[in-house]
């Protein structure tokens, strides 16, 4: 745990605060992302009346309190998931802050505690995992483990990079670290797009989110234009970022062994926690889609415990995947009983994996 400079209640209050904005943004992109809207314009308004909400209606918590949970313009009620998501995410942060200390990494954990929170929300509502939010976050969420055992403070070699050789056999595990380091952090800016195709090819049938979908109680048809968009940034980010890697390890490497060979030691657990979380899943799907006929689990649910399993590395995916699991199957259950479809009901078990996930992240 990093040391503490101020009184611990200064950060703790501190990452409160910060969460409860974060969350009002999480409510933006909870709220648009699934109806293909742009999170930046246009700014805050009723969805009632499309009134502006005015800065100081728009505090987290605060302003809802004393608005009544109310529109000011049209007296429209507003969602209690507002304020819900507003205190999560200030509450997640602060243990997040207790747990890990003030400092860079308690700020990856945050990021990656939104992506959960975002995709328990968005699942709950729509039964979407959304590829807007899922790319980009599975390239975050692999090159966070590997800064995070490089540089981090809890870092643990447990794969030898072997830096420390004679000049020739450095330089060939240099070559091979780089070479393969960056052909993973390259990968994973296609490879959620591998998975799409593979299921085209494999069930002839394209479960892809973004052409068109109808929203269940909304009879709302959605055309995403935006997720081809990120995917092109996110593909062109990833293979920056494949590029830099190489290009840093041959050039700072020499000089900072053991950084990279931690670095280098994450990357490859992480990439080992995605094929075993994220590949066991894709398998468990393929095997029931054979056998009964129609999709078990989705593809976002392969996507998001990949995202899990390159940020949290194997042992972190085992026991979500765990967790998860059982989570499912107490959902599951209230959901048949209190469905007229039964044990045919729906479950979004997105929201169940990123529970698990965040309860292990804060263990």
């Amino acid at each position: 745990m990093s040391s503490f400079d101020l009184p611990p209640g200064y950060y703790y209050i501190s990452s409160f605060i910060f969460g409860l904005l974060v969350g009002s943004f999480l409510n933006v992109v909870i709220h648009r992302v699934p109806r293909g809207k742009s999170i930046i314009f246009p700014g805050s308004h009723c969805f009632a009346c499309d009134a502006p909400i005015r800065v100081l209606d728009n505090i987290p918590l605060i302003s809802y309190a004393l608005l009544g949970g109310r529109c000011r313009s049209c007296r429209a009620r507003i969602s209690p998931l507002y304020p819900v998501v507003e205190l999560l995410t200030g509450m997640l942060f602060a243990a997040l802050v207790f747990k890990t200390g003030p400092g860079w990494e308690a700020l990856l954990e945050m990021a990656f505690a939104s992506v959960m929170l975002a995709l328990i929300f968005i699942d709950a509502r729509y039964h979407l995992l959304p590829n807007v939010i899922t790319y980009p976050s599975f390239v975050f969420a692999l090159a966070a483990a590997t800064i995070r055992s490089g540089w981090g403070e809890q870092s643990t070699n447990l794969v030898d990079f072997s830096l420390n050789m004679p000049a020739l056999d450095s330089q060939f595990i240099i070559s091979r670290a780089a070479l393969i380091g960056g052909l993973l952090l390259a990968l994973a800016a296609i490879g959620f797009r591998l998975l799409d195709y593979l299921d085209l090819i494999l069930f002839n049938k394209y479960f892809e989110w973004e052409e068109k979908n109808e929203f269940e109680g909304e009879g709302e048809v959605i055309v995403e234009e935006t997720g081809q968009i990120s995917l092109r940034v996110v593909m062109i980010t990833g293979i920056f970022i494949s590029v830099l890697w190489v290009i840093a390890v041959f050039k700072f490497s020499p000089n900072n062994q053991q950084a990279f060979n931690d670095a280098y030691s994450g990357l490859l657990r992480a990439s080992i926690g995605v094929l075993f979380g994220g590949g066991l899943t894709w398998c468990l799907r393929a095997l029931y889609f054979y056998i009964r006929g129609f999709e078990g689990m989705g593809l976002g649910d392969v996507k998001m415990i990949s995202i899990v399993g390159a940020f949290l590395g194997w042992p972190g995916v085992f026991y979500v995947m765990l967790l998860g699991a059982i989570l499912g199957v107490a959902v599951g259950v209230i959901l048949a009983i209190r469905s007229k479809r039964g044990l045919k009901t729906a479950l979004p078990f997105g929201v169940c994996l990123g529970i698990a996930s965040l309860i292990v992240l804060l263990k």
